[in-house]
């Protein structure tokens, strides 16, 4: 790889970290957490055998919500999703009256597994590896 080339790579590593806001993906979530809730309350009180369903719906809809606005690629994107997906559904159980049995902890599994997958963007094989080459020269 050749120095024009690996001045092309940085440059993308850097416009893909530019890009990122942390601030707005933490309010869009906790929007879509508030959503994402009303929701899940709503389904489960209507048809309690789809609770796995609303407790999956719930984290999807709060890992979109933050990588759309957030466009994030770094960790903390997760984290927050994380957080946010738990509260939501610890909220959603108490406003239902679910309870908190074994089961509902392997859903919210389901749950936190869903907003971590769909928190941070996707990135391609080329942006991959232009991050590569950035963290190797810091």
């Amino acid at each position: 790889m050749d120095d024009a080339e690996k001045q092309k790579n940085y440059e993308l590593a850097e416009r893909l970290l530019a890009e990122q806001n942390f601030a707005a993906a933490v309010i869009a979530g906790a929007v879509a957490t508030a959503i994402a809730v009303f929701a899940y309350v709503i389904v489960v009180a209507r048809w309690p055998i789809a609770y796995g369903f609303a407790a999956a719906g719930l984290g999807i809809i709060i890992g979109l919500a933050m990588q759309f606005v957030g466009r994030g690629i770094a960790p903390r994107f997760s984290v927050v999703a994380t957080a946010y997906t738990l509260i939501g559904c610890v909220v959603g159980n108490l406003i239902v009256g679910a309870g908190m049995s074994g089961v509902h902890f392997v859903y919210w599994f389901v749950a936190v597994f869903a907003a971590v997958f769909f928190a941070r963007r996707a990135l391609s094989r080329a942006d991959r590896l232009a991050l590569g080459l950035l963290a190797l020269r810091d």
